[in-house]
């Protein structure tokens, strides 16, 4: 015989089963009435607060799960007759809740929409998600949240949050459009995502996927106390983006309401920076390829200003620490601060601010028009091409289409670099400017590393070079050029000049090649050079180089970059010691002849030498 514990076990579970049977036979009954038919599109639009349409009523299912299916939902608001609704779904799958429907009721515990549109408003630039209605359920929550937040702004009274149960809700392929964008691109495409909201005093996490500006991107996100950043407050928050060309990640307090709130660590890396603001801002960027890039800081700002602090900044092979913001209040937003690099590729640095014109594609909008900079850097070490310099101190600014990069101090080739330059647009045309000021540098070191094999002096020397001109490209620029040259250098050599081999073609009295005379050096005691530039042409005022022999070399004439041509005349000076005296045994006033002249004609790459014997 059964004990008596097994029998009312068996009674239990009989019991139940028959409950259970009950249940079964009951739902259909309770959600075929008008009742909760009619509820499912009230509690729609009640959460809401948006105006229901269905073409047809619910269809109500009871197996393998107790839903509601909505066909082509359609919310929009209550006054905005002729208005584009602000969403509308394919299907809407409502998971119900079985026990609430024996009791008349209608809860939610899950949403699923179908091929959702959602219109976004644009003002002045700027896409928001339309104003939900003041009388729905979750605006009103939001309110009450409001009110509390209001009362205690440092410590709101989590305990009195409105505790509504809230569906899970899920979204397969959706799209977000601009509200009234006849004939523009979807913002967002191929949504797929979850919202699990369980209760309004609960966290909150979302996963979605979707394509943006082309490119699949996934997003997840976290809050602690979704309610109270909604209402305006701040609440813990964390935020991953991943995609091709970015990947971000924020962990932090935040608020989204108003000016919003960040205050968190932020990180972030790029494969290409170009390939970002391609990709962001949707234009071909020109030029060469911006490196990788990454950022890890600690950021702390609203919608007006953002400020990044204890910042780790990585362009390419150059890294950097430093503090900078990025202020939103003017037409264009202004990035400034200090960085500090390690080493610095000044390449790098001027493409990211004045990106290369490719002219085999058409012009895109320059970054310098969409953002202004204006940063202070240093660097222990730095490269412009394949020049090294160390202990820089540079500013790099960007204002209104205006590029400038100021080197104040550098060390370079053994002595002292400073180098300035600026582009601008002006009535219609790109113009540039560039100055460069150099002491005591060693000549020979410079040549090497410009691959100057010929004719620069190895010798300590300085310079100056200030040049202004029109034009995209260098040759332009130069072709179009106007400024000034200065040079001198000390006691050294001048590769590519051999001068008794100079003097044996100038005695055969016919012209020749320069290459027929670039087997040697010409050793010097000094150079000078002065030269203006008008119109893309390089006047020659000032060029001399005196020799070991107490002769003077002297050239005069032209230069024009354009066609790059020579025309110059110069002449070898005897030594002072042989200068004529007068009767009084006194240097006479006019300078003594030159014991030879000639001509130096042709062009850049093949030069050719006339002389001109003096008997």
């Amino acid at each position: 015989m059964p004990s008596p514990a097994v029998k009312k076990s068996i009674w239990a579970l009989a019991i139940a089963a028959l409950i259970a049977v009950v249940v079964i036979l009951c739902l259909p009954i309770l959600a075929s009435t008008q009742i909760v038919r009619d509820s499912v599109a009230q509690q729609v639009s009640a959460w809401s607060g948006y105006r229901v349409r269905l073409d047809d009523a619910p269809e109500i299912r009871v197996w393998p799960s107790f839903k509601a299916v909505l066909n082509d939902v359609v919310l929009s608001n209550w006054n905005g007759d002729g208005q584009p609704a602000v969403m509308e779904a394919e299907r809407v799958e409502i998971d119900l809740s079985a026990l609430a429907a024996l009791r008349g009721e209608v809860v939610f515990t899950k949403i699923r929409l179908v091929r959702p549109v959602v219109r976004l408003d644009e003002s002045g630039g700027v896409m928001r998600i339309p104003a939900i209605p003041k009388w729905g359920k979750l605006a009103q929550s939001v309110e009450a949240t409001r009110s509390l937040i209001q009362a205690n702004p440092a410590e709101p009274d989590t305990s009195a949050l409105p505790n509504d149960s809230f569906a899970t809700v899920e979204i397969v392929d959706g799209r977000v459009i601009v509200l009234n964008g006849v004939n523009r691109p979807p913002v967002l495409s191929s949504v797929t995502g979850t919202l699990n909201w369980p209760a309004l005093d609960r966290s909150a996490t979302l996963s979605a996927k979707g394509i943006w500006h082309g490119e699949s991107i996934a997003v997840e996100a976290s809050s602690e106390e979704p309610l109270i950043m909604l209402a305006g407050g701040k609440t813990n928050v964390s935020l991953s983006v991943n995609s091709a060309p970015l990947t971000l990640s924020f962990k932090g307090q935040a608020d989204i309401v108003g000016n919003a709130f960040l205050h968190g660590t932020l990180e972030s890396a790029a494969p290409s920076l170009q390939r970002v603001l391609e990709w962001t801002l949707l234009e071909d960027w020109p030029g060469s390829t911006i490196k990788a890039a990454k950022l890890k800081s600690t950021i702390t700002g609203d919608a007006t200003r953002v400020k990044f602090e204890n910042a780790e900044f990585n362009l390419g092979d150059s890294s950097a620490r430093g503090v900078f913001d990025i202020a939103f209040t003017d037409p264009h937003s202004t990035v400034s601060g200090t960085l500090a690099f390690n080493a610095l590729d000044l390449g790098v640095l001027l493409n990211t601010l004045a990106p290369e014109p490719d002219t085999a594609a058409p012009p895109a909008a320059p970054w310098a028009r969409d953002l202004n900079f204006d940063l202070r850097l240093s660097a222990n070490e730095a490269t412009a091409g394949s020049v090294s310099m160390t202990d820089i101190a540079a500013t790099a600014q960007v204002r209104d289409g205006l590029v400038s990069l100021d080197i104040s101090d550098a060390t370079a080739f053994g002595g002292m670099l400073q180098l300035g330059i600026r582009l601008d647009r002006v009535e219609g045309h790109d113009q540039a400017e560039l100055r460069i000021t150099a002491e005591n540098l060693n000549g020979g070191a410079m040549a090497e590393k410009l691959h100057l094999t010929s004719f620069m002096p190895r010798a300590p020397g300085s310079f100056s070079v200030f040049l202004k001109g029109k034009g995209e490209t260098l040759d332009e620029i130069l072709e179009t050029s106007d400024g000034s040259i200065s040079a001198s250098f000390g006691e050294g050599t001048v590769p590519g000049l051999n001068l008794e081999s100079f003097r044996e073609h100038n005695d055969k009295g016919s012209f020749f090649p320069l290459t027929e005379i670039a087997d040697g050096e010409l050793a010097i005691d000094g150079a000078e050079l002065k030269a203006t530039l008008a119109g893309g042409i390089a006047w020659i005022d000032t060029a001399e180089a005196k020799l070991e022999t107490g002769e003077t070399i002297t050239l005069g004439g032209l230069i024009p970059f354009a066609g790059r041509g020579i025309a110059l005349s110069g002449s070898i000076l005897p030594p002072e010691s042989d200068k004529p005296v007068d009767e009084n045994g006194e240097e006479a006033s006019e300078e003594s002849d030159p014991r030879e002249t000639f001509f130096i004609g042709g062009s850049w790459n093949a030069p050719f030498i006339a002389p001109f014997l003096i008997e």
